[in-house]
């Protein structure tokens, strides 16, 4: 390692996924990574920030695309490294089933194809992001704009994708273990089929996954026990979710732990179109176009404070009608990033990006 010089900017090893501990502790001049911005795009080919980087208004409805991205957490794995199991439902991915029926994603949901000298990575929101192929010669190789790099493996079938301070592990394009950057570690258990059987932390707690024709029905907590001279077996502490399909292979129900269900209804090519809560609240949507071309046009519940409506321009700008009267404007461009709007009040904020994503003016 260079020795560090007056004017040096210091910074963390930018591979702790891919490096031994002892390389991890050492401070280095920051090393030349290359960048390939491209944006992650929908199954619509729409370009897509992470769900909880867009613009959105009600239950929710996306203001870039007109989509809805509805994202429910149903459970989580403890320890010292908490994983969260989510669901998110996207309208642009109606045509495809991840395990939780037309449109549903979920947290462990990726998939990694290589292509001649790329790479697509579909990650747990139904995103696919292309970046290229990592070689010994460009072994670290970041994409700004989707806020994602991959690096070459610890082995030589092995990729890593970076994203929100997590690493995800793939070999031979299956994923197999998730990390943080102090190398705690999940593990990812397959069946036969090559179906996600078990996430395991390595300190003898699990998710568990149940399914039924190729769907998951169930997520169980378990724990690892033995009783007196018994060897250790996984014991199933909690039913944390399940899930109930109608005849088309659609979601229709899941219950929580505690017994409580909600309830979804969708239209012929499995845009929803109604979420029930276990409370019994009820949300609606309308919709123009069809299909994973579908935009909400309108929303509104069972209660009286909410029924909005949404017209869309084809030039990035969708103006919002609330129940109140007032509206809202909001312009994305071509990237799906935020650059102008106007709130209720009338006043207007704008922002502008660099060539790599990051926010110059707001």
């Amino acid at each position: 390692v260079a020795p560090l010089k007056a004017g040096d900017q210091v910074v963390s090893n930018p591979m702790p996924a891919v490096r031994s501990k002892s390389q991890q502790t050492v401070l280095v001049r920051q090393e030349h990574v290359d960048d390939a911005p491209v944006m992650a795009s929908n199954p619509k080919g729409d370009a897509a920030a992470p769900a909880n980087k867009t613009a959105t208004n009600g239950c929710p409805v996306s203001m870039v695309t007109g989509e809805e991205l509805l994202t429910l957490t149903d459970g989580a794995l403890d320890g010292i490294f908490p994983f969260e199991w989510t669901r998110l439902y996207r309208t642009s991915a109606v045509e495809l089933d991840r395990g939780l029926g037309f449109g549903w994603s979920h947290s462990l949901a990726h998939q990694l194809v290589v292509s001649g000298d790329s790479v697509v990575w579909t990650d747990h929101e139904n995103r696919s992001t292309t970046l290229p192929l990592p070689t010994s010669a460009r072994p670290a190789i970041t994409n700004s704009l989707a806020e994602a790099a991959i690096y070459l493996g610890s082995t030589p079938d092995e990729l890593v994708l970076a994203q929100a301070s997590r690493f995800y592990h793939f070999r031979d394009g299956v994923l197999v273990s998730i990390s943080d950057a102090y190398d705690n570690r999940l593990r990812i258990c397959r069946d036969y089929s090559g179906r996600i059987e078990r996430l395991d932390n390595g300190v003898g707690r699990s998710l568990l996954l149940r399914y039924e024709l190729d769907r998951i029905v169930a997520v169980d907590y378990q724990v690892h026990r033995a009783t007196g001279r018994e060897p250790y077996v996984w014991v199933t502490e909690q039913n944390v979710v399940s899930y109930a399909y109608d005849e088309d292979g659609r979601l229709v129900c899941a219950t929580n732990a505690v017994g409580e269900s909600e309830r979804y209804r969708y239209d012929d090519q499995h845009v929803i179109v109604e979420r029930q809560l276990a409370g019994g609240a009820s949300f609606f949507w309308a919709w123009e176009g069809s299909g994973k071309a579908a935009r909400c046009v309108r929303h509104w519940a069972s209660f009286s404070q909410m029924d909005t409506r949404y017209v869309w321009g084809d030039d990035g700008r969708v103006t919002v009608h609330n129940a109140d009267g007032s509206q809202e404007v909001y312009v994305h461009d071509d990237r799906a990033r935020l650059v102008q709007r106007i709130d209720p009040a009338g006043a207007q904020h704008f922002k502008s990006y660099d060539d790599k994503g990051r926010l110059t003016v707001e």
